[in-house]
């Protein structure tokens, strides 16, 4: 064999050796480690909050507004300010009739309204308890239009926040409530009605109440300045 010949095969071992040896420790060495695999992080859980009691519903949530009272339902009692300052409740007053009217300076029946109260409460003397409840407007408000209507010795309250009108449910204004000795609603009367309802209202509870409705006052005739003789003489014949 020439020796270029001899160098060839020899180099050819040498090549086939490396490989060999190669592929021999790749077979036989470490397998790159797999990472491990991390479990997925589970969602926090919610927070548990205590669910508020039904008598202590949460800060700054209104009450509930009760339906309208209808006649035969009791009355809730009323713990509301006057004009005069004090504190009036309604329970203080139990077994005797009373006559609660809701009621706004700006709605055009209470004035005439107002007036009739009036009239009828120094009529009923102590037979029937009669309140004004003012609803949503101020103090100052208040005690100015009453004043401006003449409206004393009758108690006033100011409902400014309408928590009264929602406990009693008295959204359609101004309306009456007559209330019996029992403490229920005997009879409910919404404003612009005429006053023989209230009338019929108040007889309800106070039998003896003799109010009379107002009737219409007959047309005043101007006077004429025609003689009495020539106004009855017959038409010529």
């Amino acid at each position: 064999m020439r020796l270029p010949e001899m160098l060839g095969a020899l180099g050819a071992l040498v090549v086939g050796a490396v490989l060999a040896v190669f592929l021999l420790t790749s077979a036989l060495g470490e397998q790159p480690a797999l990472p491990t695999p991390v479990p997925p992080s589970l969602p926090a859980l919610p927070t548990l909050v205590a669910a508020a009691s039904p008598s202590q519903p949460p800060t700054g949530v209104a009450a509930t507004p009760a339906a309208p009272l209808a006649t035969g339902q009791p009355a809730p009692p009323l713990q509301v300010k006057l004009l005069d300052g004090s504190v009036m409740n309604t329970s203080d007053f139990a077994g005797v009739p009373m006559w609660v009217y809701f009621t706004t300076t700006w709605t055009p029946q209470t004035p005439a309204e107002l007036a009739m109260m009036r009239d009828y409460a120094k009529q009923l003397g102590q037979e029937m308890n009669v309140l004004v409840v003012d609803v949503g407007e101020d103090q100052q408000t208040v005690q100015s239009f009453m004043k401006q209507q003449k409206f004393n010795n009758i108690p006033v309250a100011v409902d400014q926040d309408g928590s009264a009108q929602a406990q009693w449910g008295a959204f359609g204004l101004p309306v009456s409530y007559f209330i019996g000795t029992d403490g229920t609603v005997q009879g409910v009367v919404y404003g612009g009605a005429p006053a023989d309802i209230y009338i019929q209202a108040i007889t309800d509870l106070v039998p003896d109440f003799s109010a009379e409705a107002p009737t219409a006052k007959p047309p005043v005739i101007p006077p004429s300045d025609t003689p009495a003789s020539e106004a009855t003489a017959s038409p010529a014949q």
